[in-house]
């Protein structure tokens, strides 16, 4: 109970220098990144963009609570690899030094913050309304299966699109929020964007190919005629983080020369439709960060565009479903398509109890596989020359990553793949130990 209250009190003191700060140094804007999936990609590219004319902060990492959020408005580091109820109170007393001196700080380091809020739980977003009001707020999806403990899809959606109406201007993704949810929305001061025309801010997409990406315009009520830009990108879902990104530059007032530079600066990420070079001439989409319902479908949609000789999708497990775990797999089988798909690996118990029937029964060649490392030799030993294999899978228990690996052209390589760091592999290792015998 001591311990919850003494957490409480140092919350609070927190959001009293967060406010501080806010007030403190008016110049300086909060852009508020949320959604069930996307938000990295939306994060980066905005901060990418804006950072071509403003001095921009932004964490790489996920927050997972309250304090995390506001340690990283602040620009302050903490142990991201250790429990909160384990930083102890004279850590906790220096992380309140180092804000403190941040929020009466004279000359900001940034001027522009862009942050990202990760509800694990309805009212973490509505939280914030006591600390600040965000000067834009970006809401890139919502689905269900998002949070902790298990929430309707209308929950979710309640809690992604409050931080939008309790913003100075939001931007909603028009094409992967449904419809329905605008009842939602309270706020007069908002618009939409998406690779669709139905948005006021689109992709046009002129041409595509795997080896230089997308070649299109970006078009806005400011600019009719489009924002040229060659994004070395794969998926349509991947072109709505960039469309949002020159919606920000327009927001905070950038001139076009300066979206257009920050534009050409996007790139992949690692583990998000990431195009790697596989051995034997082959080529590897590496999805391995995560996966639900909404990306697996919009990778495997990527893959049936395009025009190789050989497609071999490897899906692993879909952690965080809960009530919707066989539904959600399922569903995923039945979009597989024995037309397109030489192979359909699964890989987990999930993935293998729930994806791998109904794809087998679509007519697909099926291959279940016990661990990554399982799949990664056998798309080694299926895939030819000019073919193609796609990587999606959660994190835990999956890890993709390792497959891909396996399938290489260059061991240089590996440092693109995500969760390489030497605290990762020994927990990966540890895991597939189990598998050996």
């Amino acid at each position: 109970m001591i311990k919850g209250m003494f957490k409480k009190s140092f919350e609070k003191k927190m959001i009293r220098y967060v406010r501080q700060f806010f007030a403190d140094h008016a110049d300086v804007k909060l852009i508020a990144v949320t959604g069930s999936a996307g938000k990295t990609s939306a994060k980066t590219a905005i901060a990418t963009v804006l950072s071509q004319q403003f001095a921009v902060a932004m964490h790489a990492a996920e927050p997972t609570s309250h304090l995390q959020t506001l340690l990283q408005i602040m620009g302050v580091r903490y142990p991201e690899n250790r429990p909160e109820e384990k930083w102890g109170f004279w850590h906790r007393r220096k992380l309140m030094r180092a804000v403190k001196k941040r929020a009466r700080a004279e000359h900001p380091e940034a001027q522009i913050i862009v942050q990202e809020f990760s509800p694990m739980q309805p009212g973490f977003n509505a939280w914030f309304q006591q600390v600040i009001l965000p000067d834009m707020a970006v809401v890139t999806s919502v689905t269900s299966g998002r949070m902790r403990v298990e929430h309707t899809v209308e929950e979710v959606a309640g809690e992604m699109l409050i931080l939008a109406n309790n913003a100075r201007f939001a931007a909603i993704n028009r094409d992967d929020i449904d419809g329905r949810f605008a009842a939602f929305l309270a706020n007069p001061q908002m618009t939409t964007y998406g690779t669709s025309e139905v948005a006021e801010y689109y992709f046009e997409q002129h041409d595509f190919s795997l080896e230089h990406g997308y070649v299109g315009k970006i078009i806005g009520p400011e600019y009719p005629d489009g924002i040229a830009v060659t994004l070395p990108l794969l998926g349509e879902h991947n072109l709505r983080p960039a469309v949002v990104a020159m919606l920000a530059g327009v927001r905070m007032g950038m001139t076009k020369e300066l979206i257009e530079k920050g534009l050409s600066q996007l790139g992949p990420l690692p583990g998000r439709m990431q195009v790697l070079r596989g051995a034997d001439q082959t080529i590897l989409i590496d999805d391995s960060y995560s996966s639900s319902p909404l990306t697996a479908l919009s990778a495997l949609q990527t893959l049936y565009s395009l025009e190789v000789p050989q497609r071999i999708v490897v899906f692993g497990n879909m952690n965080g479903l809960r009530k919707d775990t066989q539904a959600g797999h399922a569903k995923l089988g039945a979009q597989c398509s024995p037309d397109e798909l030489d192979w359909v690996v699964t890989v987990g118990e999930m993935a293998n109890q729930y994806l791998a029937p109904v794809a087998r029964r679509r007519g697909c060649q099926v291959k279940e596989c016990r661990d990554a490392l399982m799949a990664g030799g056998f798309v080694r030993e299926k895939l030819h020359a000019g073919g193609v294999a796609l990587f999606k899978g959660s994190s835990g228990g999956v890890w993709l990553e390792e497959a891909i690996k396996i399938n290489l052209h260059s061991t240089e390589d590996e440092k693109k793949l995500v969760r390489q760091s030497p605290d990762w592999i020994k927990r990966k290792n540890e895991f597939f130990s189990h598998f050996r015998g």
